[in-house]
Order: structure tokens, then sequence, then C-alpha cells
């Protein structure tokens, strides 16, 4: 409870009321005579303190958790830890693959079977169900909430779901009802927000999740009412589109109506991720607005006027910036002119290639490997249509080197740190420019096994939503003579740091003094050195949202405005 005095607190406002000197007094005598009571305890013992209530009479206990939460960033008080999430019990919720597939139509499943949450089992079951199998865990739901476990007609357990009070900042849903400060604050309790949907990923039954959609729509509009006195008018959650499509809300007749800014709240203040999500609605209350501004001329809340909101939505968007698809369908790229080769110029390009390995022979030692080199390399640029070890082997030198170059790919060592600082040199000869840019990014490779390393199942960029794939981060570096690659190192995701991948990282070789490393850290790994070299000249670095929203990775790069082709460019 130390902090500073009471009499040197400047009063100011916190979550819409104003907080003084007196009101931290009374919370620090919350603190004393309650010395084993919980921030969530400690919060509903504020709001009765000062009779702080929603327009339907319910504690305002969210709001005032997070007063307490920006009193103690302050220095003003001293709250107990937050009360850990309840430990998982063996048993209680079955693993995948442990359960039986759940497959077939539809009708052998309904009519659905549905439990609202209410017992500290079903509360332990659902929070254990969404942690494991939802890709964003268990939430920690404060203020009104409801959750729902759904069963088939036999007891199959299918699914959960969960509501919460709706959030007070949304740009599309603040547009689409167009109330001001004081409207939302009066009729913000009849909206409320769909946290977690989740199927289980044994069960795949079509169209169910669009069934389980319409009809907890119905459960909650008849549940929410009689557990807070409000009745629900509008229901809204957010899809990200990198990970679904969102069809299963369509085909419950949610309409979309927006995207998020890619903003979260973190201790009272917005923190922008830049995982901006697409905006679901769904309308029990076509009046709303008619309600809302106490004005019959209102439009009502029909499926052509949310679709027109939608369509303003997307061209206020472009109006700041095309998107990307846009972008794409307006660009013409200009194929080059056909290109027939001779038999002289294939031998020609063969003598180049084999000179232009000649440069890299030093790393080697030996003539062998220095060969396997350049039939590795012959098999990367040829038309076969695999390109692993085995596939090159077969198609340029037949099966007797099959074996051969697996051991050169496995086990022969070559220079690795020189092979690079000569193909940086070779580079900068022919690219360095002083318009020059370096391009950072990731790039994902599809994998039908689990045997390669590093592979996991991940998000993967090549087909926009999770996949079995592989990962790894690239430098490149482009100018007006060209562009080259010239960095790439392999991400290997947390879990291959797990006690469990401990024999698959003995049987991939990895280093035991490997650690994990993101994306962003990789990334700094590979770029800083080449940097160092000053061999490229160029003005900028480029990269996505994963590594530019990333402060840390940010503070690290170059200072200087240019790095000139060998030393920093003049002020």
């Amino acid at each position: 409870m130390n902090g500073t005095g009471p009499e040197t607190i400047e009063p100011r406002v916190i979550r819409g009321r104003t907080i003084t000197a007196a009101d931290v007094q009374v919370v620090r005598r919350l603190l004393v005579e309650q010395p084993q009571a919980g921030r969530s305890c400690l919060a509903r013992g504020l709001c009765a303190h000062w009779q702080w209530r929603t327009s339907s009479g319910r504690l305002k206990a969210r709001s005032a958790l997070a007063i307490l939460t920006e009193l103690e960033r302050q220095g003003w008080i001293r709250l107990p830890p937050p009360e850990p999430a309840p430990a998982p019990t063996r048993g209680a919720v079955a693993l995948w693959p442990a359960e039986r597939i759940v497959d077939g139509p539809l009708s052998q499943y309904r009519p659905l079977r549905w439990e609202l949450v209410a017992t500290t089992a079903q509360r332990r079951q659902w929070r254990q169900l969404v942690e494991r199998h939802h890709y964003l865990g268990a939430p920690s739901l404060v203020g009104a909430n409801l959750k729902y476990l759904v069963y088939g007609r036999a007891g199959q357990l299918l699914g959960a779901l969960g509501w919460q009070s709706a959030v007070r900042d949304l740009g599309c849903r603040d547009r689409l009802l167009g109330w001001n400060a004081a409207q939302r604050a009066r009729w913000l309790d009849h909206v409320v927000t769909g946290v977690r949907f989740l199927v289980l990923p044994w069960v795949k039954v079509p169209q169910l999740a669009s069934v389980m959609l319409s009809e907890n729509l119905r459960l909650l509009q008849r549940d929410w009412p009689r557990r807070y006195g409000v009745p629900v008018w509008l229901a809204e959650s957010f899809v990200d589109r990198q990970r679904f499509s969102g069809a299963s809300y369509r085909g419950a007749n949610w309409q979309a109506i927006g995207w998020t800014r890619g903003f979260a709240k973190r201790q009272s203040r917005f923190v922008h991720h830049g995982q901006n999500k697409e905006v679901y609605v769904y309308v029990m209350e076509e009046r709303m607005r008619q309600i809302i501004h106490e004005d019959v001329r209102q439009p009502i809340l029909s499926r052509a006027f949310l679709l027109a909101q939608r369509l303003s939505e997307e061209n206020q968007s472009l109006t700041k910036r095309m998107r990307m698809k846009k972008i794409l369908e307006s660009w013409k790229p200009k194929l080059p002119p056909k290109c027939d080769l001779s038999v002289e110029d294939l031998e020609t390009v063969g003598r180049e290639l084999s000179e232009f390995c000649a440069l890299f022979g030093p790393t080697f030692g030996r003539r062998e490997p220095a060969a396997l080199f350049e039939l590795h390399l012959q098999g990367l640029l040829s038309d076969a249509e695999r390109k692993n070890v085995e596939a090159i082997a077969l198609k340029l030198d037949g099966p007797e080197r099959v074996r051969s170059l697996q051991r050169f790919m496995s086990d022969y060592q070559w220079d690795e740190p020189w092979m690079r600082k000569r193909h940086w040199e070779l580079s900068a000869q022919t690219l360095s420019d002083p318009q020059g840019v370096w391009s950072v990014d990731a790039s994902e490779f599809l994998k039908k096994g689990t045997a390669s390393v590093g592979v996991a199942s991940q998000y993967c960029g090549a087909v926009g939503k999770t996949a079995n794939c592989q990962s790894g981060v690239f430098i490149c570096y482009s100018g007006p003579k060209g562009h080259a690659l010239l960095e790439s190192r392999l991400y290997l995701p947390k879990r291959w740091f797990e006690p469990a991948y401990e024999e698959r990282r003995q049987m991939c070789h990895i280093p035991e003094d490997t650690l994990f490393q993101t994306k962003q850290e990789l990334a700094l790994g590979l770029l800083q050195p080449l940097l160092a070299t000053h061999q490229f000249g160029g003005h900028w670095i480029t990269c996505d949202c994963s590594f530019g929203n990333n402060e840390a990775f940010l503070e690290q790069l170059p200072k200087t405005s240019i790095i000139w082709g060998g030393s920093p460019a003049p002020e």
C-alpha cells in the first residue's frame, strides 16, 4: 500500500469517473480491512461504496477493476496479485486425438443439447476446452458474460461459446448506430460481444457451426435478460480472416460491417498490434437506431442497410490507401520475350554455371563435395517437378548418386561463413547502389509430413491460413541493378524446444546450444552483420507489419537514415 500520499494526488478522470485523494483513501482502507480479498472482490466492494451501477442496476465491477489497476500503475496503491486461472483437472476433458471422430450428416446430431455454464465443474470444463483447442486460448471474462457448452443428441461434446458485454469503442459499429458518447453510455448494455466460438477439432459435421450460432443466439436472447435484466438488441463478433473465412457467420445470417483497426486494451491504454479483424453483427432489434435517437425517421437495421454500411466502410478505407488486392488487380506485368536456346547456348550456360560454382570451390577443400554442390545447384535450376535431393539425383545423374548427394547435404562439412562472405562480395560488386533497399520478410513452405526440421502447424502465407509448413526469415537486397537473396534462417517454433521434441531435434541434427528466437530476433541477427560490412548502399529497410509493429525490432535498426555503399551517408 506504499505510494504517494493522498494529499499530493491531483484529481483525474479514469474510466469516466473523477478520482480524488479521498477516493484513493477509500481504496487503501478497503485493502487494510480486507487483506485476503482478491482484485475482483475489491472492485465490487469499491462499486458498493460508491453505489456505482449501470442503468440496469449491475455493479460496474469491470470499470472499477480498471481504476484499481491504473491506481496501482501510478504507484498510489499496491494490489494483491491477480487470481491464477484454475488448474486443469486430469481427465476432465479428452484431448485430441483421444476422442473419436465425430462426423456424418447434421441430422444425426440434432436436436442439439445446450448447457448454460453455471457450476464450478462446468466453468472448469469450459475453460479447459477453450484453452486447449481455441487458437486464442481461454479469456479472462469480466463484467457481464455467459458461457455455453453444446452437445449432440447422443451426448457427444461438440463445442463451446462465450459472450461478454460489448467493448466501448468500435468504429464501424458506432458508425452503424450513429450514436454519440452519451447515447452509447446509455444503450451499450444492449450490445453483446462473442468472445469465443469453438467447434472441437475432431468434430467434422457440415453446417454444424452455422446451426450452433443460430441456436445460441436464440438462447442468448432468453438467458441474458434473465441474468442481467437487459434485452439483447445487437450481437457482434470478430473474425481473423487470415485464419477463417467467416462462412459460418454468413451462413447464420450475420452481416460483415467493417474491420477493427488492430488495437487491444492493455492496462487502461490501447496498444496497436496490427491484427485487423473483420467485424460481424447480428441484429435482434431492427428499430435500434430509432430507439437510441428517439426519432422514427431513423433507418431500420435491415440487411440492405447493413450491406450499404459495409460498402461505405470499404470505400472509406480505399480513399486513404488502396487495398493490396486492388493493387494486384491493376498490376499488368510485362512477360519477358520467349527464349529459345540452341545446343550451343546450353553448352555455354553449363560452362558458365561451372565457372560460377568454382568461385566457391575453396569452401569445400575436396573435389567430390564441390562436384556434388554443382549437381545440387543444377537440380535447383532444372525443370524437375520436385526439388528434393533424391529427385535431383535421379533426374540428373542416376540412382547411384542419390546416396552421395544425401551425404553431401547431411554429413559433409563446408565453410559456410566463408561462402556467405564470398556471396556478399560478389553480390555487392554487381548490385550495390546508393538507391538500394533491404527487404526483411518471412516465408513459408507447405509440408505433408512431420519429419522436416522446424515443421509445425502454423500460419502459412502461401495459403493464407494455418497449415503444416516450415517458416523462415529472409534478407533480400534490390536496387536499379538487380536483386539478390543475401541471408536466410529457418524458424524453429517454440514447441520444438519442449521435452517432447528432444528426440526429433536430435534426428534433425539441431545443435544442443540452439535457443528459441522469434522471427524478429532472427531478422536482427541476420541483418546487423550484413549492414556492418557497409558493402551495400541504400536508403531504406522494408518489412511487413509483423516486423514493423514490433518496437523492439525497430529500436535495434540503424539510426542513420542512409548507408552509402561503404560508409554512412552525410547528414
